[in-house]
């Protein structure tokens, strides 16, 4: 019985030992935060509205200049490379881009796109198929970014 209670008691000490000796890590983020993230947004298109609904962007492998934004299927469905700004908190395509082969074969351009107070966002999208319509984008992140960075 004593066996037991100094086995279990040097247990929890040894326990409480290894808590207070573990490592506080901090949050990285990659290059393109706060352009990337997980957004609940609506659709304006005319006297109509779409949604909410869920998208994301995030960035790319090609280098620190461009992000993908993917509406995940939700809307259109459209995936777009796009040319960021991370201090301008902007981005846009240049011209009209798709990704053939794919589910994203449709064209999209993206213009006067931004991410406001790092926790909003809004951009502009006309479609190959549709070119004669701009659909407005916008909404707030799923997660705050004071939330996002722990605060």
């Amino acid at each position: 019985m004593k066996k037991t209670i100094i086995k279990s008691l040097l247990f929890v000490g040894l326990l409480l030992i290894g808590i207070s000796c573990e490592k506080e890590y901090e949050k990285e983020y990659n290059w393109a935060y706060p352009l990337s993230g997980d957004w609940t947004v609506t659709v304006q298109y005319g006297e109509d509205s779409y949604g909410p609904f869920f998208m994301k962007t995030y960035n790319s492998s090609f280098g620190k200049d461009s992000i993908w934004i993917d509406d995940n299927g939700n809307f259109w469905p459209f995936k777009a490379k796009a040319k960021a700004s991370v201090s301008g908190l902007s981005f846009e395509t240049a011209d009209f881009t798709s990704m053939p082969g794919t589910r994203y074969e449709d064209q999209v351009k993206i213009t006067n796109a931004k991410v406001v107070n790092k926790d909003s966002i809004y951009f502009e999208a006309v479609f190959g198929s549709d070119p004669e319509t701009t659909y407005k984008f916008g909404g707030h992140r799923r997660l705050s970014y004071e939330e996002y960075m722990g605060h």
